[in-house]
């Protein structure tokens, strides 16, 4: 049976720790950070019924969209809009990032129907504007949901190498496209009264700044976590394949973040990820639990936002770190070290662990 192939792996070094030192986001539940995870934690969802989408039962197609941005606007505009807004909110918290970041990563969408031509060199024009970049200090990985927690890794493992003390990963996605939705629906994948397999569409950006610990002392910057280990690998049975999943690569990217962290059994105290309702990610995050147990504190401690601002596809990552930091800031964290995964369509599966810190300031 296939397994989890070319994974690529990181840790952080001690004397070159990368910290967290600022978030953003742009989602359908708020314009920020702040009120996205505050309505995730209160369980408030923006999914709802679109005025003029329809499915091919003629049932109005049940979304969850920004009502911020005009409904007409097309989805190439929707992205940038929603990833310039992430970026501001980042830059709000920490804006020593606008002098001071050499380098930016972040994850778009996979290639499917209705997805802009060039949507890579329109969101590296996007961010370089915003941040104040030269457009090839901005390096985009077209690899769905996987590729916000891949654009995580890419820029944590070169601030520990020594290329900068500063760096950006984001993510954005969005599924608000009528070529896209029809078909999502014609595949079987949207979610509607005939079809409880599928997932809720969304559209949302999110943003994290990262530092070195010691560009976190020279400028006595916020630490709102630091990030332990990430590894990346190939599920070699991918979604919608002839072959059954179960689990091999999501299996190895755990395994291998648990391992390099050295914290012990049972230490990993919460997950983020992104199930959205499809049985196949499902019975993969199960099968991956059986090997994998041993890691977890408990592994029904999880959180899977979907049902609130919907499948966010390369976004998720950079969310859910703000959603771990959103749980420390406000006192509700289950505890320290929470892990965060995704998948992609074409077998790419990420882990991340976090660090939590118990004080803000470095």
């Amino acid at each position: 049976m296939g397994s989890a192939q070319g994974a690529i792996s990181w840790s952080s070094k001690g004397d070159r720790e990368v910290c967290i030192c600022g978030v953003g986001a742009r989602t359908s539940l708020g314009s920020d950070a702040l009120a996205s995870s505050a309505a995730v934690r209160g369980g408030i969802s923006a999914v709802a019924a679109h005025p003029f989408f329809v499915d091919g039962h003629g049932q109005p197609m049940n979304l969850a969209y920004d009502t911020e941005l005009p409904a007409r606007l097309d989805v190439r505009h929707r992205i940038e809009q929603l990833l310039a807004s992430a970026l501001l909110d980042a830059l709000n918290t920490c804006p020593i990032y606008a002098e001071e970041a050499t380098h930016c990563w972040i994850g778009i969408a996979e290639p499917r129907p209705g997805l802009p031509q060039a949507l890579d060199r329109s969101v590296s024009v996007t961010a370089a504007e915003t941040l104040g970049l030269h457009p090839t200090a901005v390096h985009v990985l077209p690899q769905g949901h996987a590729s916000g927690l891949m654009a995580l890794q890419a820029c944590a493992r070169n601030i520990s190498e020594g290329d900068g003390d500063f760096g950006i990963a984001a993510g954005v996605d969005s599924y608000y496209d009528p070529d896209t939705l029809e078909w999502l629906d014609n595949v079987g994948r949207l979610m509607s009264a005939q079809n409880r397999n599928g997932f809720p569409p969304g559209e949302a950006a999110g943003v994290c700044f990262l530092a070195s610990s010691a560009a976190v002392k020279r400028h006595r910057l916020p630490v709102l976590a630091t990030v332990t280990a990430a590894s990346t690998a190939i599920e070699s049975h991918p979604i919608r394949g002839l072959d059954v999943c179960v689990g091999e690569g999501l299996s190895a990217v755990i395994s291998n973040v648990f391992a390099l962290s050295r914290i012990g059994e049972r230490t990993i105290t919460m997950t983020y990820c992104d199930l959205n309702g499809e049985r196949y990610r499902s019975e993969e995050f199960s099968y991956a639990l059986l090997r994998t147990q041993r890691a977890f504190m408990n592994v029904h401690n999880y959180l899977s936002p979907a049902d609130c601002w919907g499948d966010v596809g390369a976004a998720s990552g950079p969310l859910f770190a703000s959603l771990a930091v959103a749980a420390r800031q406000r006192g509700y964290a289950n505890g320290p070290h929470p892990l965060l995964w995704a998948g992609s369509e074409s077998g790419h599966r990420v882990a991340v662990l976090l660090h939590l810190t118990p004080n803000e300031r470095g």
